[in-house]
Formats: C-alpha cells, sequence, structure tokens
C-alpha cells in the first residue's frame, strides 16, 4: 500500500514539474529535468500520452532549429546542448518501449515519428542551408546530419523492421499519407526508408496502392492526383526508389501481374492491370519498368487470360476500364525508350504472325489492331497539330534503320504501319532525318512494291520537306563517291528504276543528271561488271548533254567507250543475249551523248584509238606483230656464260662487268603475256559491235531510251569518222588533201604508203570501217589520202610482179578488190570502172598494173570532192555526166576482149554490146 501511494506522489509530481515546465510561468525550470518528467509520464500515466508525445513534438521543433541556425551562422561548436541531451533520453526510451512491447508502441511511434518528419521537413524547407540543396541526395545528407531527424529516421526504422513479419501495412499506410501531405519535402525520408527495406516497402506500397485504387468506383474522379492521393504517393515512392532499385521493383510488378491471372481472381487481382497502367501514366520510370516487364512474359496465353479478365471488369466495378483502351494509346505515345519489341509484339499479334499466328484469341488480334490504329490516328493528330514533343516518335527515330528494315517483310499490315510511322516522323522531324529515311531506303528496295511505296512516302514528305528529294539524291551521291555506300549495286538499280518509272522518273532524271560525274568515275573504276553494268544503264537514262558541264562529258564519254571496250574483252561475264544487252545499253548512252559535237568527236575519237590499240586490236582481228611474236619464245640464256665474256674481255670505263639477272634476258623484265584464242565467229560479233557503235555516235536516233522523233542525218558524224581516220593511221600531215597527184609523185610518199598499208594489213577492221564510211556518201572522200595509198602500194606490186597470173597472189589480189569494192560503194568510181575488182583474178599482174593505173588516172582527173553530190530521195548521190570516158576504159576493153575466155561471161556488164 505504500509502494501505491508513493508511486503516485511520483507521478503526481512529474505531472506538476510537466504542466510548470510545459506552461512557462516557472522560468526556472531546466529543460532537461521537463523532459525527464514527461518519459516518466509516458511510461506510468496513459492518459498524459498524447501531451507527452506533443510536448516531444516542440522539443523536436526546437533542437532542429537550433541546428539549423548553427549551420546559417556557420557555428562550428560541437558541445552538446541540452535539448540534444534530452533528445538522447528520448531516444533511448522510446527505443525501449518498441522493443518491451512491440505491439503497443510500434505504431504509435511509427506514426509519431513519420508525422513529426513530415512536419519539420515542411517548415525547414524554406530555410537557406535547405532550400539550395539541388538533389534529393544533398537534402538527405543534410538532414541525416541532424540529431533530431536522425533519431527520429532510427525510430521509424526500428518500428518498421519490427513489424515486416508482423503487420508491416502500418508503418507504410502512414509513410503513405505523410508522404501525400508533405510531398516532396518528405522525399527524403521515403528514399532512405525505403532503400533500408526495398523489397518490403515496395510490395506493401503496391498493395496499399491497390487497396486505394479500388475504393474509388466513380472513374471519373481517376484523373486527378488529389481526389486519389495515395495514387501519386505509390508514384513518388516508386520513383525514387527506381533509382537504386530497379530489379526489386521490376520483379515487384511481374510478380503483381503473374498473380491476377488467375482462374478466379479477387476483386484486387482484376484491378492490377489498371492499376498497373494508372502507376505508367503517372511516372516516365514506372512505365519503362511495366512494358520492358511485360514484353519478357508477354505470350498468346498471357494475352487470352488478360482477355478473360476484360470482360469480368464492368462487372466488379474497376475504377478506369472504361477509357482503358485511350490510356493504353497515350502510354504508347509516351514510351520513349526506343525498344521495339513492345511494339514488333502489337504488330504480331495484330498480323496473327510469329507464335501468335495459331494460339491467340480472334478478340485479342482484333483489340491489337484497334490499338495499332488509335495508335496511328492520335500521332496524325498530334503531328499536324505541331506538336513539339512526341516520346514515341522520338525514340523511334533513333531506330530508323530497323524500322525501314521491317518494310521488307511480306505482311501488308505491318509494312503499312511501319510505313505510316516513317513518314509522320519524317514530317515530325527534321529534313536531315527524312533525308536518311529516303535514302536508306533507296538503298534496300528491293520489289516493286517497295518502289511504290518509296514513291508515296516522297510525294507524302514533299508537303513539308519540299527539298527532301534533291537532297537525297545528293546526299546518296556523296556517299557513293566516298564509298559509304555498303551495298551500291542495289543503290544505282533503284535509281535505275526510279528514273524508268512514269510517274517521277523525270524528276529523278534531272537530279540524278546533276551527279553523272560521280556515275562515270565508279564505272571506270569498278572491278564488278554487274556494278558498271547497271551504272550504265542509269546513265543511259539520265544523261542530258544540254545540261551537262563540258568536263563531265568527256569524264561521261570517256567511261561510256571504256564500257564498250569492256563488253567486247570479257567474254567471261558477257555471253550471248547479255553481252548484246550490254551493248545495245552502250549504244543508246553514246547516241545520248552525241547530240553535242564534243562528246561526238570524243566518242569517236575514243572508239577508233581504242580499236587500233594492241591491249584489245585482237579482239577485232588484229595480226600480232612480230616482236610480240618472239617474246612468246624467249631463248634460254646462261647467266655463268655472259660474265664469263667479261674475263676475255677489255673493261672500258663506264661500262658493265658483270651481268645480274632480273628478268628474261634478251627479252625484257618478264614475258609477254599469252593471249588466248578468239573464235572467227566472235571476231566478227565484235566487229559488227563496234560498227553499231560508231553508228550510234553518228545517227542519234535514241533519246534517253526512246526513239527520237526526228532520225539525224549520219553525214556530219562519218565525217567526223573519216577526218579521224585518216589522222589516226597516216603518220604525215603533209599531202593529205584530196586531189590525186601523178603516179611520179608516188616515189615522195612512199614511205607514208607503206605505213598506211601496213595498217590496214594489221588492223582488217580498218576495211569495215571504211566500207561503213563509204555508204553514207560523200564521207569516202576525206579518205583520199589512203586510198590513194592502198593503191600506191598495190600499184607498185603488180608492177613489179614476176607471176604469171595474179591470182597466185592471194592477199595482194584481195586488197586490190577491196580498195576498189570501197571506192565503187562510195561512187567515186563510175561504170564500168566501179566493176574492175571482179575480173582481177582473170588477169597477169601486168593487166591489173594497167587497169590501176587508169583508175588512179580518172582520180586524178576527177578530184574526189564532196561538191560532186546532191541531194536525192533524202540521201547524197553522185550524178554522172555524160562525157567520153574512153580513155579511161578503153585498156579495160581491149583487156577483157584478150581474154575473152574468162571474161566472156561478164563483158555485156561492163560495155554494151549493141
Amino acid at each position: 500500500m505504500a509502494s501505491v501511494i508513493k508511486s503516485t506522489q511520483s507521478d503526481t509530481n512529474d505531472l506538476r514539474l510537466f504542466l510548470a515546465g510545459t506552461a512557462g510561468y516557472d522560468k526556472k525550470m531546466k529543460p532537461a529535468d521537463v523532459t525527464k518528467a514527461a518519459i516518466r509520464l509516458l511510461k506510468t500515466l496513459p492518459a498524459a500520452r498524447d501531451a507527452v508525445l506533443e510536448y516531444m513534438h516542440n522539443l523536436f521543433d526546437d533542437a532542429v532549429n537550433r541546428h539549423i541556425m548553427k549551420l546559417d551562422t556557420e557555428d562550428t561548436s560541437s558541445e552538446p546542448g541540452e535539448h540534444e541531451q534530452a533528445i538522447e533520453e528520448v531516444e533511448a526510451v522510446l527505443s525501449g518501449f518498441i522493443k518491451s512491447n512491440l505491439c503497443a508502441w510500434a505504431p504509435i511511434i511509427s506514426t509519431w515519428s513519420l508525422d513529426l518528419l513530415g512536419y519539420l521537413t515542411s517548415k525547414y524547407a524554406d530555410r537557406r542551408i535547405v532550400h539550395y540543396s539541388s538533389s534529393l541526395q544533398e537534402v538527405l545528407e543534410i538532414w541525416m546530419a541532424c540529431p533530431p531527424t536522425r533519431t527520429l529516421i532510427d525510430l521509424t526504422t526500428q518500428c518498421l523492421s519490427s513489424l515486416i513479419g508482423t503487420n508491416p501495412d502500418l508503418c507504410i499506410d502512414a509513410l503513405l499519407e505523410t508522404c501525400v501531405k508533405r510531398s516532396p519535402h518528405f522525399d527524403w525520408v521515403v528514399a532512405h526508408i525505403g532503400s533500408c527495406f526495398p523489397n518490403t516497402v515496395i510490395t506493401r506500397v503496391l498493395a496499399c496502392g491497390i487497396k486505394d485504387f479500388i475504393s474509388h468506383e466513380d472513374q471519373m474522379l481517376m484523373n486527378a492526383e488529389k481526389k486519389v492521393p495515395k495514387l501519386a504517393s505509390v508514384v513518388g515512392i516508386l520513383g525514387h526508389l527506381a533509382g537504386q532499385h530497379g530489379p526489386n521493383i521490376k520483379k515487384a510488378l511481374v510478380s503483381l501481374m503473374l498473380e491476377s491471372f488467375v482462374a478466379k481472381p479477387t476483386r484486387e487481382q482484376l484491378a492490377t492491370v489498371p492499376f498497373l497502367l494508372q502507376l505508367a501514366s503517372m511516372s516516365e520510370l514506372l512505365l519503362t519498368a511495366v512494358v520492358s516487364e511485360f514484353n519478357k512474359v508477354l505470350s498468346a496465353d498471357v494475352l487470352n487470360k488478360l482477355s478473360s479478365l476484360v470482360s469480368q471488369w464492368e462487372a466488379a466495378k474497376i475504377p478506369g476500364t472504361k477509357d482503358l483502351t485511350s490510356l493504353v494509346v497515350v502510354l504508347i505515345l509516351q514510351y520513349g525508350t526506343g525498344d521495339l519489341k513492345f511494339l514488333a509484339h502489337l504488330l504480331d499479334v495484330a498480323a496473327g504472325e510469329g507464335e501468335y499466328a495459331t494460339w491467340v484469341l480472334p478478340v485479342v488480334r482484333n483489340a491489337a489492331g484497334i490499338i495499332l490504329d488509335n495508335v496511328l490516328l492520335e500521332l496524325q493528330h498530334r503531328v499536324y497539330a505541331g506538336a513539339v514533343d512526341i516520346p514515341l516518335l522520338s525514340s523511334l527515330e533513333r531506330r530508323l534503320p530497323d524500322l525501314c528494315l521491317w518494310m521488307e517483310t511480306k505482311s501488308s499490315c505491318k509494312t503499312m504501319f511501319i510505313w505510316n510511322i516513317i513518314s509522320l516522323i519524317c514530317i515530325y522531324s527534321k529534313e536531315k532525318t527524312c533525308i536518311n529515311v529516303l535514302s536508306h531506303l533507296l538503298c534496300r528496295i528491293q520489289g516493286g512494291s517497295e518502289l511504290l511505296l518509296f514513291q508515296a512516302l516522297v510525294h507524302h514528305v514533299e508537303v513539308v520537306h519540299v527539298n527532301s528529294l534533291p537532297s537525297t539524291v545528293l546526299y546518296l551521291m556523296a556517299d557513293l563517291k566516298s564509298g559509304r555506300i555498303s551495298e551500291p549495286l542495289r543503290l544505282v538499280d533503284n535509281l535505275k528504276k526510279v528514273c524508268t518509272n512514269t510517274q517521277m522518273g523525270a524528276r529523278v532524271s534531272d537530279l540524278v543528271c546533276k551527279y553523272t560525274e560521280v556515275l562515270a568515275e565508279q564505272m571506270q573504276t569498278t572491278p564488278d561488271l554487274a556494278y558498271a553494268d547497271l551504272l550504265a544503264e542509269l546513265l543511259m537514262a539520265t544523261v542530258q548533254p544540254e545540261h551537262m558541264p563540258p568536263a563531265v562529258i568527256v569524264k561521261v564519254t570517256s567511261s561510256a567507250t571504256a564500257y564498250f571496250f569492256t563488253i567486247v574483252s570479257r567474254p567471261e561475264h558477257y555471253k550471248g543475249m547479255q553481252k548484246f544487252k550490254a551493248a545495245v545499253v552502250c549504244f543508246k548512252l553514246l547516241s545520248t551523248l552525241c547530240t553535242r559535237t564534243v562528246p561526238q568527236h570524243l566518242a569517236l575519237r575514243y572508239l577508233l584509238s581504242g580499236v587500233l590499240d594492241d591491249r584489245v586490236s585482237w579482239l577485232f582481228g588484229a595480226v600480232a606483230k612480230r616482236h610480240e611474236t618472239e617474246k612468246l619464245q624467249p631463248k634460254f640464256v646462261s647467266l655463268l656464260e655472259e660474265n664469263q665474256k667479261f674475263a676475255t674481255s677489255i673493261n672500258f670505263p663506264q661500262s658493265h662487268s658483270s651481268i645480274l639477272r632480273i628478268g628474261v634476258i634478251g627479252s625484257g623484265l618478264r614475258m609477254a603475256p599469252v593471249r588466248p584464242r578468239v573464235e572467227a565467229e566472235e571476231v566478227q560479233l565484235n566487229k559488227q559491235l563496234f560498227l553499231e557503235a560508231v553508228t550510234a555516235c553518228c545517227a542519234l536516233p535514241w533519246r534517253n531510251g526512246r526513239l527520237s522523233s526526228t532520225k539525224t542525218s549520219l553525214i556530219s558524224g562519218m565525217k567526223i569518222v573519216a577526218l579521224l581516220l585518216v589522222e589516226l593511221v597516216s603518220s604525215d600531215v603533209m599531202f593529205n588533201g584530196l586531189p590525186w597527184p601523178d603516179e611520179d609523185f608516188l616515189k615522195v610518199t612512199i614511205e607514208r604508203d607503206l605505213h598506211i598499208h601496213a595498217t590496214f594489213a594489221d588492223h582488217p577492221i580498218l576495211w569495215d570501217i571504211l566500207r561503213l564510211t563509204a555508204s553514207v556518201r560523200p564521207s569516202l572522200c576525206y579518205c583520199s589520202v589512203l586510198l590513194r595509198a592502198i593503191m600506191a602500194v598495190m600499184m607498185t606490186h603488180w608492177r613489179n610482179s614476176q607471176e604469171k597470173s595474179a591470182a597466185t597472189c592471194a592477199k595482194p589480189l584481195e586488197t586490190s578488190r577491196k580498195v576498189l569494192h570501197v571506192m565503187a560503194v562510195g561512187q567515186l568510181l563510175p561504170a564500168p570502172l566501179s566493176s574492175v575488182g571482179q575480173i582481177l583474178h582473170f588477169l597477169t599482174p601486168f593487166e591489173v598494173s594497167c587497169l590501176l593505173s587508169d583508175v588512179w588516172q580518172y582520180m586524178k582527173d576527177n578530184v574526189p570532192s564532196p561538191a560532186m553530190f546532191v541531194q536525192k530521195n533524202g540521201r547524197q548521190w553522185r550524178e554522172w555526166k555524160s562525157g567520153d570516158d574512153s580513155k579511161y576504159t578503153e585498156r579495160l576493153r581491149m583487156i577483157m576482149l584478150s581474154n575473152m575466155a574468162t571474161c566472156g561471161p561478164v563483158f555485156q556488164k561492163f560495155f554494151n554490146v549493141e
């Protein structure tokens, strides 16, 4: 009984002391004494609990104020004051309460400490030392360095650690409530507690969030954070923890999602997916986490289970499910990580491809299609409305190469969706992005459908980026020139297809024409013949000589002629019809280039000089030179014997005293390459192609792959051919005029005549060129020097021949016939001199010499001039005058009469017998 009285007396004294200290009327009271009295009352007098906790609230407030003031005044004294000592005693007592009676004290102390922390952090948030802290980490360090707040954090952590196994919701609910009221000043508390118990805090925060989410059945209240306070708090807490504990959050989200896919879900489980979508809509970090984890667990089975939950949402009155499709669309537009997996899953589901081809339900497929359509509609609305920030398009812009690859799929659903996305990206982004897209597509197009999509894309984006197509061509040509194009064959092939297209071919051709120099350089340097073929076809479709600078024309012309000789010299690649097709492309290109005089002169010069070049002339039937034949059979020479010769000879100054082997002695550094054998049919085909190339340069029947309305005359072009032949074959610039001199003058030009004759003998194709020239009258007149040189050599040969019959001299006889035939075709000789070649093999060398002398005399008296030809029926024709030509034909008559046995059958053709 005495102890009870004594205890009551002690409580009374403590109560008086506490009241006197808190009322403030006794100024002599020490804070330490009042604190001790309050602690004892807290232990013994439950009715005074609220008053004591309020006193401790003021005590901590005063202590924090003193600490902040010391920081503001930069007071460095470290001696603890009375308030610090009192707080240490409070911490010790409250910690003891938690340990001694967990169930009773932990909820009370945790709620009180969290509420006090929220009050203190909000009250002193505007103080200088706290206000100018830039990051959450700095704020955390400041408050953890403050003894009162560190004490409160420790008490809260102790309560939560004690309640984890029994009832953690009490602390988590208090944490959420305080976070809602005091955010953002309370964020550092959440961050610290969450880092101490990440799994528990994340799991319980999500659970509390779902409970609060389903308690609001009115869906109109879901959009405002003030109406659903705990949801915003959940987002804030998870957002703070995402930096350090992202994997824990993702694991909790997956676990929560999978737990909802049960046969008989509870109302909370039914609300899981809408709840997660609401969370994702309020935080970009949570949106990324939800989408990334959803990609991992996404399957046909999960989607089918999800579709079964959708039908139960309305019956269970789950908030936010009416406009869930719109929310999903908004979330997709806000998803800005650039991860294409989620988009790929949606496309596969909508198209019914991949793992979703057979197992996914039709309702799921339709839902995916609706979502994709709504995404496109919303994107179009925002893009054309001029929206500045569209996260989905910004992220997909970084993955444009992958998106362009998706356009190669055979699924029309996927292709059209990606096409729409790419077109919107081009409109939404800057012109540089549009150029990159168009360039990438031109380098990747493989079929006609993709070409149509490319054309549609160009028309679509040119509304915004007017110069996108010219800039794209410029960009591609720069990359092609520098070698940065990975597949140049495909690019050139696609450009060719676009240029030949009826819709935009003319525009692209005009653009590519500005960069034909790049194409010409590529065609000359590439070792890939297939690439050269495509370049030639592209040049054929794009060259416009009237709009090209002279320097570019020179390069393109050189490339075109070099391409022709490549066709002829590479039979392993150009076989049969392929050779003919490549040659036709070359002919069209040359004829288009030769609409101007400069490229026409160049092309003909390159062709004629090329056909006489020893590197390719053998493909046209040229005879190998004697010194080249000797090099093919090197002689054996002993190096020892060659050096021994110096031992018995006198070594003169500056002379060699030894011989070192650096090659084949006597035959140069290396043996001449053995040329492959060319069949006669191949040689004949090469000759025919060459003559067609020359004709193409002269006739100009083509224009950009289409027949010209008017066919240009061959005369001007063949005149160039004739003059070039004289320049290339004749070694002398003197006496190259049209008149034929006296026979006595032959001794002056005998060396030149022999050279010309030898050139014709080594290069038989020159006869074909002469015949082609002769067929276009009066072009042969300009080759007068060549004709009389060959005629002079033949006259000298027959005059000195000792054979009994001209038929025994096969080569001279053939040459004489050829030159007479060419002159007859060119209408340089009248009848019957034009037919002399038909009877030469019946005559003797002397008789042949006499006839050739008469031909020479006629040519001397009748200068082969173009003025003798007149226009007739669209062609140049020579009108023969009815005069006395018997002096040129009398010996012919007598010779034929003396050889009547052989010449009789054709005599009537030469002379009139009536």
